[in-house]
């Protein structure tokens, strides 16, 4: 329920998965209603260290998101520490800045909820 006031009513779903791709909050339901974030957790673990090592060896700066859109879904990916990612799965018929802003939404959300919970 954490990224439910980012979401609203699009056709989306958001993770926040640790460094080793565990779940940390969200989920991502199937077209069967199982719930697979233990397994998109799994096959992204350590993309985030992926981005910012590719991001230091071409010296372009600090990564703040990746968009995939294919012809199913468009996939997008942010840090939300140095540690975590903020994953967004969304329809392809919800148009691109609307990814982009409710992505942003999701990693605030993540942000404050992990600051939450180490009491800061």
């Amino acid at each position: 329920m954490l990224f439910a006031t980012a979401i609203g009513e699009a056709e989306q779903t958001a993770l926040l998965l640790d460094s080793t791709g565990a779940p940390l909050a969200g989920s991502y339901i199937d077209q069967s209603g199982r719930d697979i974030s233990g397994e998109i957790g799994a096959a992204l673990s350590g993309v985030g260290k992926e981005v910012s090592r590719s991001m230091r060896m071409l010296a372009i700066g600090n990564w703040t998101a990746v968009v995939v859109e294919t012809d199913a879904a468009t996939i997008a990916l942010a840090p939300a520490t140095d540690d975590a990612v903020v994953l967004l799965a969304s329809s392809s018929t919800v148009p691109l800045g609307l990814v982009r802003r409710v992505l942003t939404r999701s990693v605030a959300l993540a942000i404050n909820w992990m600051r939450d919970r180490m009491g800061r």
